[in-house]
């Protein structure tokens, strides 16, 4: 990439280990050489993220995303060059020489960030001042410990209406900065801005690198609504967010489970009791980009939501989201007239933790609520309790999973499973239009002729020094045509090239698809067996069989057009052209090439 320091980028590689980065934002498990994990940039159910500790590289076979340890992070946090160079100095200790106005020149998100982390700290600064008393008050009747108040950095809005505009005013934030971070919204009429969140107790909403960048604000009077998120933003998507991840997340990958709550204080209160592993959805339905998300740290989970009926129906719209993605869950059921934080105040973590182990299978919970609803002694209870259980069991894409839920419902109603099956094809079309679609990676698409040759011989070249050094006469950048394969031809075949210095080879490309090659080649063994010499032979002779076809078929084309205008000196020029590429063809085809 253009405008890389060599030396900097160097000595910052060198000491940044690219699994250290990733593994914040993707649970990885050892495959051989590599680790593997779900991908942080595109929805998948099964592993397609690989990354090479020992190269330096990552690499997803599903979105074919691919990189050194600066690319994820210009990817991961959306970051320019510079911004993503500036992150990992300071996280390797390296010093970076910039001008007194550097930061005038960062980007708009590193400008959002900074915003976002100055108002924490004045909410932070807030809670302990004269106008934080009724803040203080209202944590303090929550029982809220005070190290726990510090761990997830709550604070205190205070009332009036523009006491942190003010007061980022000077530290260079002007109101149309902290309007775009979601902390200032304008007045009708366009006079002027105020403070998004007032009078109110604030919980930071962090990233998994635990930068705050949005805010929930609960109020201490009658303001409406009782819980205020922060807007969309560019930094803030609400339907992409786990409230506590970035403190749970640690605790979920040791245990492998994930306990998912509704909202802010019931996440808080199952970490002041040592429920470690608690994530909140911040205090909205769960979406499917959430339950994913959680995916790539859980391989399993617990929800626990309020025993009201809002708080069901919030589990029960979960349930579905939690199949389409495969991460198995169950469902906590709190007793009547409690939520998480009241019932760990009230009964202790010692029944709290009873209950998560006797939560119910997604299955058993969704029919304990269909049973509620309909009477299965009758006909007509059992045909509404096949339908409140339709659209569950059609959703599941494990046909071993959809047939063990049809055995299981056969079985408590009494009814046969053929006859539920036809039922449930019955109502398959209606509900196949209202079903959600789980995001899914695109296979790695196989190339074929022409294209697959020179794949794999760049794979060949990359995996071999000794094939690239033999090869150079035989080989050249201009015989390749796909995307993204001739300028990583070039930075194979310039003089010093070696891919035992990952990092200086990506310093050679700027188009990402030679990125991406890269990345996979040097993560995956070549996908052939036997001499190399041979094979990448084989690649060359198939690349120039295809030119001369391609020659062929245009002098072909042109003879013709001689003959119908009866050019004769033209069309007897193309007739021996013909004949000499036909020639060179047949000796190509009959050589044994090796290289």
């Amino acid at each position: 990439m253009a405008g890389r320091s060599r030396d900097v980028t160097d000595e910052i590689r060198h000491r940044v280990s690219i699994l250290e980065v990733v593994s914040p934002h993707v649970t990885l498990r050892r495959a051989g050489r590599s680790y593997k994990g779900l991908c942080p940039f595109h929805s998948e159910k099964t592993p397609s993220f690989s990354v090479d500790p020992e190269r330096g590289v990552f690499y997803c076979f599903g979105c074919h995303a691919g990189g050194d340890v600066f690319d994820f992070v210009m990817r991961i946090g959306g970051l320019a060059f510079s911004e993503a160079r500036r992150d990992l100095a300071e996280r390797a200790g390296v010093r970076l020489e910039e001008s007194p106005d550097a930061e005038q020149r960062a980007g708009e998100r590193e400008r959002l960030l900074r915003a976002a982390a100055e108002a924490a700290a004045f909410f932070r600064v807030q809670l302990a001042e004269d106008g934080g008393r009724r803040a203080r008050e209202y944590l303090a009747s929550r029982e809220v410990a005070q190290t726990v108040i510090e761990t997830f950095a709550i604070g205190c809005a205070p009332a009036g209406w523009d006491h942190l505009l003010r007061a980022l005013r000077v530290r260079g934030f002007d109101a149309a900065a902290l309007e775009q971070a979601g902390l200032a919204v304008p007045r009708q009429g366009g006079d002027g801005h105020y403070d998004a969140f007032r009078d109110r107790v604030i919980f930071p909403i962090h990233d998994l690198q635990g930068r705050p960048i949005g805010f929930g604000g609960r109020a201490l009077d009658d303001a409406v609504p009782k819980y205020l998120n922060s807007r969309e933003t560019p930094l803030f998507a609400k339907g992409k967010v786990l409230y506590a991840l970035d403190i749970a997340r640690a605790a979920i990958r040791e245990s492998g489970e994930a306990v998912v709550v509704e909202g802010y204080m019931d996440a808080v209160s199952c970490h002041q009791f040592g429920v470690h592993a608690a994530v909140a959805s911040l205090g909205t339905a769960l979406t499917l980009d959430q339950v994913l998300l959680l995916k790539r740290f859980a391989s399993r989970a617990v929800l626990v939501y309020d025993a009201d009926a809002a708080g069901a129906d919030a589990a029960v719209r979960g349930l579905g989201l939690f199949d389409q993605a495969e991460l198995p869950v169950r469902v906590a059921v709190l007793p009547g007239g409690t939520d998480p934080d009241s019932f760990l105040h009230t009964r202790g973590p010692a029944a709290f933790t009873e209950l998560l182990e006797q939560a119910l299978p997604i299955f058993d919970y969704r029919l304990a609520i269909a049973m509620e609803h309909h009477d299965r002694r009758t006909v007509e209870g059992k045909v509404g309790i096949v339908h409140e259980m339709s659209q569950l069991i059609t959703i599941a894409l494990n046909h071993v999973r959809q047939a063990e839920y049809v055995r299981i419902l056969a079985e408590r109603l009494g009814v046969r499973e053929d006859a539920i099956r036809d039922e449930l094809r019955r109502l398959g079309h209606r509900q196949e239009t209202r079903r959600p679609q789980a995001a899914t990676s695109t296979p790695v698409p196989v190339a074929r002729g022409r294209a697959a040759a020179e794949e794999l011989l760049l794979h060949l070249l990359v995996a071999d020094a000794t094939l690239r050094a033999s090869v150079r006469d035989a080989v050249v950048p201009e015989m390749f045509r796909a995307p993204g394969h001739r300028e990583l031809a070039e930075a194979l075949l310039a003089p010093g090239a070696s891919t035992d210095d990952v990092g200086r080879l990506r310093e050679r490309l700027r188009e990402e698809a030679a990125v991406s090659l890269l990345s996979r080649f040097l993560i995956a063994e070549p996908p052939v067996k036997g001499d190399p010499h041979k094979v990448a032979g084989g690649c060359v002779q198939k690349i120039k069989l295809s030119d001369l076809e391609e020659r062929i078929a245009q002098l072909m084309e042109a003879h013709g057009d001689a003959v119908r205008a009866r050019d004769d000196a033209r069309r007897d020029r193309l007739a021996v052209e013909l004949l000499e590429a036909g020639n060179e063809k047949e000796r190509l085809r009959e050589l044994k090439v090796s290289v």
